[in-house]
């Protein structure tokens, strides 16, 4: 009888937490380098911070998330266009990203103790713009106003994690993310009421606004 219990604990162990066929909570920091493309030809390159999530099931070899990807940066000197204004300034860009991405563990360690993995997928973005020094062509925009973007656009990663048994044992990974994120539809939103904020204008964007994401990821799995 003790026999049979050991056998289907040690069963049941294993399924519960090896850190095969699961699913997990990985959280982490990371660092970003952008370059934008904005309206009639404006380009600027910007370095920011931010962090990510990822939540998905573990197979074998492979690994399945929904991951989500925040950061900031300032911006300068970038011109956009939104409700028939023309605006260039300078100021705080945001972007937040959701999306799947499948990845495939090899068995290859670049490391001892590490694994190599690449992934891929497709992320959906909100990303803001609010600028703190600007010109606008007709004086219809103001220091109350911010630019919404809705991008979206393919994702690719590569990095390595910690090899250990089990998830209860936090494995580290670090990761290079890149994002090449397209616009599609823009909104000028009125902040002034941080309670109520209101929406003045939605449109589909004239010029596509363009940005190309380098993000340098370390993280750990939580749970």
């Amino acid at each position: 009888m003790k026999v049979y219990l050991i056998i289907i604990f040690i069963f049941f162990s294993t399924s519960l937490f090896s850190y095969e066929n699961v699913m997990a909570l990985k959280s982490g920091i990371g660092v970003a380098q952008s370059t934008i493309h904005a309206f009639d030809s404006s380009e600027d390159h910007m370095t920011g911070t931010g962090f990510n999530t990822q939540f998905g099931y573990r197979f074998t070899n492979w690994e399945v998330n929904l991951t989500s990807y925040i950061y900031w940066g300032k911006i300068d000197d970038l011109r956009f266009e939104a409700n028939n204004t023309s605006i260039i300034g300078s100021g705080v860009f945001s972007n937040v990203s959701f999306g799947p991405i499948a990845k495939y563990i090899f068995d290859f360690q670049p490391l001892q103790g590490w694994n190599l993995y690449l992934g891929g997928g497709y992320a959906y973005s909100l990303q803001t713009v609010k600028l703190k020094e600007f010109q606008s062509s007709n004086g219809s925009f103001n220091s109350n106003y911010k630019l919404n973007y809705i991008s979206r656009g393919p994702t690719a990663a590569i990095g390595i994690e910690e090899l250990l048994p089990f998830k209860e044992m936090h494995a580290v990974y670090i990761e290079l993310l890149y994002s090449n994120q397209i616009s599609k539809r823009v909104s000028v939103v009125d902040t002034t009421d941080f309670a109520e904020v209101k929406t003045i204008t939605t449109e589909e964007s004239r010029q596509k606004i363009r940005g190309s994401f380098f993000m340098l990821n370390a993280g750990i799995t939580l749970f």
